[in-house]
């Protein structure tokens, strides 16, 4: 008989809803919960009861807030109790009959280390799903909180040997840099974004009389959204039914210069700005829209990671304009899975956007392609089968 899970995710993502990494653990969770002997708990360090309940169940799963509505300036003042406060939800949620895995979101950082210290004290298995590479994220926001962060991520990543009995990546760049960095002595599971296929059953797309463009996500730097904006403006010039529909959420910062951006158009009033959906109305968006845009620059933290926004895109059987970045032109052909597009280029956006406007049999072609390759490597059952399998060996 194979040995009982007690599997607590840890992180800093908002839970029960969220973006891209509260999505991403959900489909992790809802792929694993199948498995009679893996039982499974959520613990976030820190978000506000603005966004979620503080704690309670999802579906099944329990989950606790180790500390709501300490955010940034008020965190310096309570770091002494929010540290207590972690290690006692890590030695509440272990199970002394079973096999303890800590699976946290994220690289070693001040808020996590000292839950993670204190489950691998007690007998803890830790795996770090790893998303980004911070070496590289340095220069992407200005505000001296995300630099004092990104310092000591990177010096904690670098030790993340003596702290890690797992690894997951989400990209070719990541599994080769963790390698490297762990001298091939920890595991390490290339994992790349998931979707939840039961949420895309494949229909045929065809153009209506008006033509939207979709965006979702963050507005940050590495997105690429104000190059978006500008080929949109190129097409609104040509074409009086396209519209642009922007779906998130972004720092205050970030979402500054894309109001200003969004002003200084020309064709302002068809851009709508709808910010954070819940899941009911964020796919309510998403099946009203025509062409999925996921527009990331060409700068290294971009091509480090994978959007996660490209395979929920993909699922919907819709034509996707992609840029070239990360691991995308690995899973994707120009043409016929994705209209694949060089990142920075408003113009190349543009050409791509224009050619599925005017040929619209191969755009939903396009789109059929796209949902299949969403099938075939996205597919969160299939990934948390390969998950699955990864914890037993650790």
């Amino acid at each position: 008989m194979s040995e009982e899970i007690n599997l607590v995710f840890l992180g800093g993502f908002p839970y029960p809803k969220g973006m891209a990494g509260t999505k991403l653990i959900q489909n992790i969770i809802d792929g694993l919960k199948v498995y009679p002997d893996v039982s499974i708990r959520v613990v976030i360090l820190r978000q506000s009861s603005n966004d979620n309940v503080l704690s309670g169940i999802k579906e099944g799963i329990p989950y606790e807030t180790i500390m709501g509505d300490v955010l940034r300036a008020k965190m310096v003042f309570m770091v002494p109790v929010f540290h207590m406060r972690a290690r006692q939800a890590i030695g509440r949620t272990f199970r002394s009959d079973k096999k303890n895995i800590l699976y946290v979101y994220g690289p070693p950082a001040f808020d996590n280390m000292p839950a993670i210290r204190h489950a691998r004290r007690i007998g803890y298995k830790v795996i770090f799903e790893i998303v980004e590479d911070y070496n590289l994220a340095y220069d992407i926001h200005k505000n001296l909180w995300h630099r004092i962060q990104n310092v000591y991520i990177r010096h904690a990543t670098s030790q993340i040997a003596s702290l890690a009995d797992g690894i997951v990546v989400i990209s070719s760049h990541l599994e080769t840099k963790f390698r490297a960095l762990t001298k091939w002595m920890i595991p390490i599971h290339y994992q790349s974004v998931s979707v939840n296929m039961a949420l895309y059953p494949y229909t045929p797309h065809r153009f209506g009389d008006t033509i939207t463009m979709f965006y979702s996500g963050s507005f940050g730097f590495k997105d690429g959204v104000p190059i978006l904006i500008d080929a949109f403006d190129k097409l609104a010039a040509k074409y009086g039914n396209i519209r642009l529909v922007l779906i998130g959420k972004g720092s205050i910062e970030d979402m500054h210069v894309i109001n200003t951006r969004i002003a200084s158009s020309c064709y302002r009033e068809r851009i709508e700005y709808k910010g954070y959906l819940d899941n009911i109305e964020y796919h309510a968006a998403l099946n009203a829209a025509d062409i999925l845009c996921m527009t990331r620059i060409n700068h290294p933290y971009a091509n480090a990671g994978f959007p996660f926004k490209l395979g929920e895109y993909l699922a919907t059987g819709k034509p996707v304009v992609a840029s070239k970045v990360s691991d995308v032109a690995d899973l994707l052909q120009n043409g016929e899975s994705a209209m694949l597009v060089e990142p920075n280029n408003a113009i190349d956006i543009m050409r791509m956007v224009e050619y599925l406007l005017k040929n619209p049999n191969k755009a939903t072609a396009i789109g059929r392609s796209g949902h299949e390759v969403a099938r075939r490597h996205f597919c969160h059952k299939m990934q948390a089968e390969a998950l699955y399998d990864f914890t037993k060996t650790i």
